[in-house]
């Protein structure tokens, strides 16, 4: 009985922790991943756009529509961070449908999902291989 009760607080300080770290991982991916694509298509003001994205996530819609077209071919670091957001993205939705309404089951089985779709993303964000450019140099 006693272990039980010492071990429920450390239980959910994980599980809490575990709640929080998703979201922030997302958080610093899709800035991330904002901030190098804007370099890569030679926006005038990333920073501005990142910054934007930073505080209020969904600029992301008006970002995607009015950003300009790509000037360089898409980086590895641009690949892995849209990789790991996508992953993270849809971990997130998976862990949240898929699990039972446990507070301790919701991080670990978003984790767990988190493990199976880093391959996958992985998979179709590197579907293509190196462009010509990337090639050549």
């Amino acid at each position: 009985m006693l272990d039980t009760l010492a071990a429920a607080p450390l239980q959910s300080t994980g599980a809490a922790v575990a709640a929080a770290a998703f979201p922030a991982l997302t958080w610093v991916a899709l800035v991330t991943w904002v901030y190098l694509d804007a370099v890569a298509r030679a926006a005038d003001h990333p920073v501005g756009s990142t910054l934007a994205v930073a505080a209020f996530p969904p600029a992301l819609v008006a970002y995607v529509h009015y950003r300009p077209e790509r000037t360089a071919p898409q980086s590895d670091r641009e690949r892995l961070a849209l990789t790991v957001l996508l992953a993270l993205l849809a971990a997130m939705m998976a862990g949240t449908v898929l699990s039972p309404p446990d507070v301790f089951a919701q991080p670990r089985n978003t984790f767990g999902a988190l493990l199976a779709l880093l391959p996958l993303f992985y998979l179709i964000v590197y579907r293509e291989g190196p462009t010509d450019a990337e090639s050549s140099s």
